[in-house]
């Protein structure tokens, strides 16, 4: 940016109200117009009648223009800086493994953030950045689901195997109850109902 003369018209005014000044020359929302909100979309229409309700000292038609181009540099370096900072945010998140659902949420907060402000492109990065996260948070519930899935399938598995163990044991058992020699029949059907369980 050129080094701005400190007698230029606007550099007199407050920050905040130069900038609020910058903001009127934008096209108002349709919420933005329906309260009122000025538009100063021509120097001698609108420019000149909204200074002089202000109080404001207006400035000559150049000084005006050079103004703008003042204002719409700032607007462009701040959008540079603020892309650049966005794009180191959502690195610093990934760098940090912060856990992804809540990093979504985080650059989901400052894409809204960004939006509100109209840097497009800082919103695009944060979004986009978002989604990314929200699809790895979403993937690692999908696996976390599918473990616990595989875990209850393997748990159900194995005590199926003991079952079938248990069985295949009581049933020697029986087999050998009934082809005990020494046992008469009253002892082979006690036997047979301990292996069981039964009284």
């Amino acid at each position: 940016m050129n080094k701005t003369r400190t007698d230029a018209w606007g550099e007199q005014l407050p920050e905040a109200e130069r900038r609020e000044i910058y903001s009127f020359t934008k096209p108002p929302t349709e919420e933005e117009a329906k309260a009122g909100r000025p538009y100063l979309r021509s120097f001698e229409r609108d420019v000149r009648p909204f200074l002089s309700l202000r109080g404001i000292v207006e400035p000559s038609v150049a000084g005006w223009y050079r103004f703008l181009g003042r204002m719409r540099e700032e607007e462009a370096a701040q959008t540079v800086i603020s892309v650049e900072t966005s794009k180191r945010i959502a690195r610093g998140i990934q760098a940090a493994e912060v856990d992804a659902a809540l990093a979504a949420d985080m650059l989901t907060a400052l894409a809204v953030d960004a939006a509100s402000k109209h840097n497009e492109k800082a919103m695009q990065i944060l979004a986009s950045a978002a989604s990314m996260f929200k699809a790895t948070d979403q993937r690692e519930r999908e696996l976390k689901l599918k473990d616990r899935a595989q875990q209850t399938k393997d748990e159900q598995l194995k005590l199926a195997r003991e079952k079938f163990e248990a069985a295949e044991r009581r049933l020697k058992a029986v087999q050998g109850a009934v082809d005990a020699p020494q046992l008469t029949d009253a002892e082979r059907v006690e036997k047979i109902k301990s292996i069981f369980g039964m009284k």
